[in-house]
Order: structure tokens, then sequence, then C-alpha cells
């Protein structure tokens, strides 16, 4: 298969990390091997799999040379291993592969197309279908609700600040110099949502408009595996003890807002819609009322002038 290979064409590299994933591990390799994109590295990253993953794993990278098996010695949690596929990859794209998820065979291609005609797109991901267990289409309608095409950065946190909260766009394509300058997948709750909102600083995010990503619900995918919120946060990282995850989010967010080159202003602006992110998802209606009645009259009065007339200079 190897053989075929296209190396006139951008290195695209595969992470997929796994744990326990004999079930669907076959049927999602088989998806990525069938690419109709042929120039692929494929890193495995095994999480100590105690199921017959590792004879699976061993098979497929005995058939065909693109493969890389890695096994850790001990379960290191979910975001370790995710990232270190990343550390790994040596493509000038990246695309994370679940073990439970499937891939149309124009899913890289369709994406790396994408990237390769518009310099400014940081990642580029297709449209979801919803599968079950036995791989039939459970949700043929599903809207991931990610294309942020904006040219300014603050304009697209702010878009990203409206999307749903479902982070399928994470298994797009992604420029891999963009992803190594983030700190990728990060060891607590829904870090892949903060990885998408800092991407989104770095470039645009493009939707390809086909339905090329079977995304696959069962009773042993995490956000249904784990059952409380100290299991969710140990899923990610096993020293957790689960605590003040969402304020754990919160720094995160602001932590990407530093990383990331932006003006003094734009930064502030990014702030703001990140507060009304949050009282929007988390606090009361009426106690949000009572903060606004209070702070309202002083960031229209601070903050919107300035902005304002900045927003007119090339700079912001």
């Amino acid at each position: 298969m190897g053989d075929l290979m296209d190396t006139t064409q951008p290195l695209v590299t595969v992470g997929i990390p796994v744990y326990n994933g004999k079930r669907f591990l076959n049927a999602a390799l088989d998806s990525i091997l069938t690419q109709t994109y042929s120039n692929l590295e494929i890193i495995i990253c095994d999480n100590a799999s105690t199921d017959g993953t590792a004879e699976i794993c061993e098979r497929y990278a005995a058939k065909d040379h693109r493969i890389q098996y890695h096994r850790n010695e001990e379960n290191l949690g979910a975001a370790r291993n995710y990232n270190l596929t990343v550390e790994r990859a040596s493509g000038k794209y990246f695309k994370w592969a679940a073990y439970d998820d499937l891939c149309a065979p124009t899913f890289i291609e369709r994406c790396v197309a994408m990237l390769e005609r518009e310099p400014g797109v940081t990642l580029a991901y297709p449209k979801t279908l919803v599968i079950d267990e036995q791989g039939r289409i459970i949700n043929d309608a599903f809207e991931d609700g990610y294309d942020i095409r904006a040219e300014q950065p603050h304009i697209r946190f702010k878009l990203f600040t409206l999307t749903p909260l479902d982070c399928n766009a994470v298994f797009g394509v992604i420029r891999l110099d963009h992803l190594k300058k983030t700190p990728c997948i990060g060891p607590y709750e829904s870090s892949d949502r903060v990885l998408l909102g800092e991407l989104a600083l770095l470039g645009e995010i493009a939707e390809v408009p086909e339905r090329l990503f079977y995304r696959r619900f069962h009773p042993m995918i995490s956000t249904s595996a784990c059952k409380t919120k100290r299991s969710i946060a140990q899923w990610f990282d096993p020293s957790s003890s689960g605590k003040f995850s969402r304020l754990r989010r919160f720094v995160e967010y602001e932590r990407s807002l530093n990383r990331v080159p932006l003006t003094t202003p734009q930064r502030v602006f990014c702030s703001y819609q990140l507060f009304l992110f949050y009282q929007r998802m988390y606090l009361e209606p009426a106690r949000w009322k009572r903060v606004m009645q209070r702070v309202k009259p002083r960031v229209g009065r601070l903050t919107v002038p300035k902005l304002s007339q900045l927003k007119k200079r090339a700079a912001f």
C-alpha cells in the first residue's frame, strides 16, 4: 500500500491515541488506510491497553510501513497520550483520529485541499454524521457550527464563543506548526474546546461542506463511561482531583490570549467576549442582570469608545 504514496503531496500525520480500543480499532484503522490522500504517517500511541489492542496495532504496523506503533508502559491519561502523537509528528499537517470514529475516504484529501488553497486557514474539518455502535447513522443533520471565517483574530474569538459546545472540529486537519504553538490537549475537562479557541486566534477554522466524518456514540465513549466530574477529570489526567474544572478552563482561555500575539485592545475585547460566554453558560439570569446593571454603564463608557476608535486603525 505504501508503494502507491504520492510523495509530492504534503505529508500528513495522523495521530491515533488509544486505550482498550479492540472493539472499534480495526474499522478506524481501515478508514485511515483507505484514504484517497496517501502521503501519510500514522502514529498510534497505546496507553497501556489490556484488551488485545496491542496485537491489532502490531498486525497493522507489519502490513503498512506508514504506521508507527508506540506503547506506553503505564496509562498516562488521555491528554498526555493525545499529545504524544503530536510530539512524534513530522508532517506539514496533523489530524487526530479516535479509535472509535470513522473517516470517509476523501476526508483528508478535501481538508488538505482547503488548507493548501487558503493559507489563512489553520484548521479544516468536514461536516459530521453521527453513528451508533453498529455503524448505523443516527443523525444525518448534525451541524458543528465551527466555520469561523474572519481576518482579525479578536473577531474570530468572538465567533468562537458563539459556537456550539461539541468539539468534532478538533478531529479535522490542522497546520502542525500552529498546533505546536499551543499546549494541545490540556489535562483537564473540555480542554479540546480551549484548544479550538486558541486555534481560532491563530487562524481561520474552515468547514468542508461534505459529511465525511462519522462520529460514533456508544456506552464506552468517555462522556458516557465517566459518570462523575472526578472520573472525567481522571480520564484526562489520572492524578487529577476533579476540582475547579470550570475555573481551570477560564484560566486556560486567558492564558491562550496571552500566548497569541494580540494588541492590548484585542486582548481586552477577547476577555470581555469570554466573560459574556461564561455568563451565558453558567450564571443565573437574575444574578447576571444585577451584575450587568452595575457593570454595563462602566463597560460602555470605558471600553466601547476605545474599541470603536481603534477598530478604524489597521493595527486592530
